[in-house]
């Protein structure tokens, strides 16, 4: 029998981790945090240690804990596609630095991130390889540049992660790989299982209409993004429509984009951050962020979700501006400033409390199957038995599986450890 232990993204987002059991070898899948809270939240320990981890890709709510297990020395493979690499060190790194910031000690230090990295094993896609006598493959999971779904084939049963996915295309990245052979048990995320998405053409060119109406008043729009994986989706999407007009990128984008174009075979369009960047300037200096406010244009920065970053600086030097405008290009966690503007209108943060004039618009531009794809693709692939995790909503959604005549659970804390 496998066992299989769930310790985090429970009913939640955040926090993904999945102990595999298989009587001879430990694999984990995922080790994040929920980096949302102060201070953040740790997956659940594990006795002993993993023989290797399977990391779905670099975002933090996955990778963020990972470092726990390289302290004093400690060492286990992870097995990641090669662009996760340098993705997860530039996450981690910003993580440990805004922590200290912040007042807040981690479990980990900046060196055990060395030798963390040390660890890391690249594979690739579609390429079967051995940890111990479970046989893995990994398959793009469409969600970002390097995110992938670990199959482990225990030889009796097959078991699909789906990290996070997407199973449509973007201007970025081709759709999730879903050319599988048969799978008895799926984990699913289930980020977006109680909603749509809009219709992404729509979102683009409502994109588009805010900036050209901005620029039209001799404003500027700024356009809030995650660092990794959207600010070069939006950066595409304005090519796309065709950029006429003074377009900058700030923050931890600037070197997001470049790990990311160094792995353009991972692309849709392997030339298409080339021929965007031609037009776009980066923002080196805050003397140079003084500089580009003086006249209409349009800048992509981070973060996401209004909590640090550029961003800060833009909006207390914009805010009271009617003519300039503000597009959040994703969700938004409950108690993060960008929520808060949304529900109030203000820009609240420890140092402000701003009155926000410009125009402020919530965009959905989400690297996450919606309502309808996750049904799809859980009928598509036809398990025996899903897990439903990495969402607010696991329960109903395990629930409606169980209608359509599935063999759904979603793991909660006091029922998490299962056999299969």
């Amino acid at each position: 029998m496998i066992r299989l232990s769930f310790l985090g993204a429970m009913n939640t987002v955040g926090c993904s981790a999945v102990l595999v059991e298989t009587g001879t070898e430990k694999i984990l899948l995922d080790h994040g945090t929920k980096i949302q809270e102060t201070p953040p939240k740790f997956p659940l320990p594990i006795e002993g240690k993993p023989d290797a981890i399977l990391l779905s890709h670099c975002h933090l709510d996955h990778s963020g804990s990972i470092p726990i297990f390289f302290t004093q020395g400690n060492s286990c493979p992870v097995y990641l596609i090669s662009v996760t690499r340098p993705l997860v060190e530039l996450l981690l790194l910003d993580s440990i630095k805004i922590s200290r910031e912040e007042g807040i000690e981690l479990p980990f230090k900046k060196e055990d991130l060395k030798n963390t990295i040390a660890n890391f094993s690249s594979v690739n896609y579609r390429v079967p390889f051995k940890i111990g006598k479970t046989e893995v493959t990994c398959y793009d999971a469409g969600h970002l540049p390097g995110s992938m779904m670990p199959l482990l084939n225990f030889g009796n049963k097959k078991l699909l992660y789906t990290g996070d996915l997407k199973t449509t295309e973007t201007r970025l990245l081709k759709k999730a790989d879903l050319d599988l052979p048969n799978v008895n048990v799926v984990i699913t995320e289930s980020t977006y299982s109680d909603r749509e998405h809009p219709d992404r053409k729509d979102q683009e060119k409502e994109l588009v209409r805010i900036v050209n109406d901005t620029l039209a008043v001799d404003g500027i729009c700024l356009i809030a993004g995650f660092a990794v994986g959207r600010i070069d989706e939006l950066l595409l999407i304005l090519d796309h429509y065709g950029i006429d007009y003074p377009l900058y990128i700030d923050g931890m984008a600037k070197k997001a984009i470049t790990i990311i174009n160094q792995h353009k075979n991972l692309l849709r369009n392997p030339d298409s951050l080339d021929k965007a960047l031609e037009k776009v300037q980066y923002v080196r200096k805050e003397k140079m962020r003084s500089k580009i406010i003086r006249n209409p244009g349009v800048i992509l920065t981070t973060s996401g979700m209004l909590s640090g970053g550029p961003i800060v600086y833009y909006l207390k030097k914009l805010y009271d501006d009617r003519n300039c405008s503000l597009v959040l290009s994703g969700f938004q966690v409950e108690g993060t400033p960008g929520k808060t503007l949304l529900e109030t209108g203000r820009y609240i943060t420890n140092d402000l409390n701003l009155d926000l004039k410009m125009f402020v618009r919530k965009l959905d531009f989400s690297s996450h199957a919606g309502r309808s794809e996750l049904f799809k693709f859980i009928r598509k692939v036809n398990p025996e038995k899903v897990f439903c995790i990495h969402g607010d909503h696991t329960q109903e959604f395990a629930s409606e599986l169980k209608e359509k005549g599935f063999d759904a659970v979603a793991p909660l804390a006091n029922n998490r450890i299962f056999e299969i």
